[in-house]
């Protein structure tokens, strides 16, 4: 079975890999949206590696757009095959991948009137509402734990993953003349005992677990201990009389925000006349899919709708509908908590509360998700004094608040738990959908943890070939003889390490703000390096 790594390669974004059956055929795990920068994102434009007129069909871990963001842009490159994912994922899709479209085409209107007065042409969308439709035709519900074949003797099933509402990991067995190879693909694992969602559940054995490590570096905050910092930052804010901005992810980290909220307000815990909005017309629509679906939520959950308390709806969320209601949010006299999309703050309608309220000292910012590398987010969790809002330059003098305990992927430890049962002397481990220094520093970790079992970190667009049984990873053909004896992997030599250094030096060279390249110069520049990658990875020099 060969797999090639697409995305989610030493990144958190993109998540995406190729499968090329033993029996003939392609299947895709995932086709996720590259975010944080714009180098990084012209990756989306380019689809001829993910073969969209010789795929067989896609299949999906979960809803978030890191994982099926580029699946609207597959459609529009001809792709027709069928996308599988589970029940809730699937009706969860078509709302995100429309909200995505009516976002692509407002940034490639605003970017093609830049271009026209300045003498340029067109900026193409990366997908519209019809291939966002067209995509959705092609979703396939699949039940938890049932077989299916998206290729000729290819199975997968799916295995709850606690993340979000309907996430899954995916088990793939492949057929094989000398044997079965079966292989995992994490997706995101969730935590134990989170809001909501029930606990992550564990696939079992295989030859080989694709698995994140987006918190491969770091333990995070208790969840109680995380609850009381987030109603002590609110009532700190309450008492400034400012704004309350919390930037939130649609899907999931909104519901729990606003089930943490209502039950702090029925406690007695926040103040009963705190205005709460929930302004995302995207985090609404979603809400309804999870009320949807009371049967993926955890025991506790479960008794509320029970007892008749749904606990997604609180007595004093109002939430902003329209455009000109958001506007209006900024406003409001005195505290008011706005609950607002993105979640890394890098678009939507959190932008604009951010421009009207970032400048001012008692306007607080409550940071409850990961912030990727490139984002708005990243820049104000590190303390960026200043930040680029519509063109213009925004003082930073808000409170920032980073409360880690909310996150919906598994620390450091709970991720060694979640891959100790399915650990054996032949296991071949991929560290992915990480940042390079989270999932490098969790590769140390697994080391020392399991010695028996193999592990690599994989760069973007390596083709990693697993095999059954005791040849589960080979090398790339022109490696070996790079390798000194007893080194483990051949990026520990030092002619692997020159020729990237190197390579790291050219791309650097050629950042925009040094050169007056266009995009298309730049973007067929990475191909270039990104190729050259690829070279030195799989022939010696």
């Amino acid at each position: 079975m060969k797999i090639r790594c697409l995305g989610a390669a030493r990144t958190v974004t993109g998540s995406s890999y190729l499968l090329e059956n033993p029996r003939g055929g392609h299947t895709l795990v995932d086709c996720g949206l590259f975010q944080g920068g714009r180098q990084t994102e012209l990756r989306n434009f380019d689809m001829t590696r993910y073969m969209p007129n010789e795929l067989d069909s896609v299949v999906l871990t979960h809803a978030h757009m890191d994982h099926s963001g580029l699946v609207p842009r597959l459609a529009k490159a001809g792709f027709r095959g069928p996308v599988r994912a589970s029940a809730a994922t699937a009706d969860l899709l078509p709302v995100l991948w429309e909200d995505g479209a009516r976002i692509q085409e407002h940034e490639a209107e605003w970017k093609s009137r830049k271009n026209n007065r300045q003498g340029g042409g067109d900026v193409e969308a990366l997908y519209d509402l019809e291939d966002a439709k067209v995509a959705s035709s092609l979703l396939v519900p699949v039940p938890f734990e049932t077989e299916f074949e998206p290729s000729p003797e290819l199975y997968v099933r799916f295995f709850p993953a606690g993340h979000i509402l309907g996430a899954a990991s995916v088990m793939v067995t492949a057929e094989e003349e000398d044997g079965e190879t079966k292989i995992v693909f994490s997706g995101d694992i969730g935590r134990e005992g989170q809001l909501l969602i029930p606990d992550p559940s564990i696939p079992p054995k295989s030859d080989a677990i694709f698995m994140e490590t987006t918190y491969g570096n770091r333990l995070h905050k208790n969840l109680d201990d995380s609850e009381k910092e987030f109603v002590a930052a609110v009532n700190e804010a309450y008492k400034d009389g400012g704004k309350i901005l919390i930037p939130a992810f649609a899907v999931e980290r909104t519901q729990e925000i606003i089930y943490l909220l209502s039950t702090a307000w029925h406690k007695g815990l926040i103040p009963k006349n705190l205005p709460v909005w929930l302004d995302s017309p995207l985090a609404t629509l979603t809400s309804e899919v999870f009320l949807k679906h009371p049967d993926l939520f955890d025991e506790e959950s479960k008794k509320l709708f029970d007892s008749g308390m749904s606990p997604l709806r609180m007595t004093t969320l109002k939430i902003s509908r329209t455009a000109e209601e958001s506007q209006k949010l900024n406003e409001l006299p005195g505290s008011a908590v706005i609950i607002a999309g993105s979640g890394m703050a890098n678009a939507g309608r959190i932008l604009h509360h951010l421009k009207h309220n970032v400048w001012r000292p008692n306007c607080h910012v409550i940071f409850v998700g990961f912030q990727a590398q490139g984002t708005t987010g990243r820049r104000l969790v590190e303390g960026a004094e200043t930040i680029k809002l519509f063109r213009e330059i925004v003082a930073v003098k808000a409170k920032i608040h980073t409360i880690g305990g909310f996150s919906g992927h598994a620390d450091q430890k709970e991720l060694i738990e979640w891959l100790r049962p399915q650990v054996h002397d032949n296991l071949v481990l991929s560290l992915v959908h990480g940042e390079e220094s989270s999932s490098l520093e969790f590769e140390k970790l697994a080391n020392r943890t399991f010695p028996e079992v193999t592990t690599r970190v994989p760069v973007w667009l390596e083709l990693l070939d697993i095999t059954p049984r005791e040849r589960a990873f080979r090398a790339p053909e022109g490696v070996e003889s790079l390798i000194p004896a007893g080194a483990r992997d051949y990026r520990d030599t030092p002619e692997y390490k020159s020729l990237m250094n190197r390579l790291a030096r050219l791309k650097t060279g050629f950042e925009p703000r040094k050169t007056p390249f266009d995009p298309h110069s730049l973007a067929n520049l990475e191909a270039l390096l990104n190729m050259a990658e690829e070279i030195i990875l799989r022939e010696a020099p």
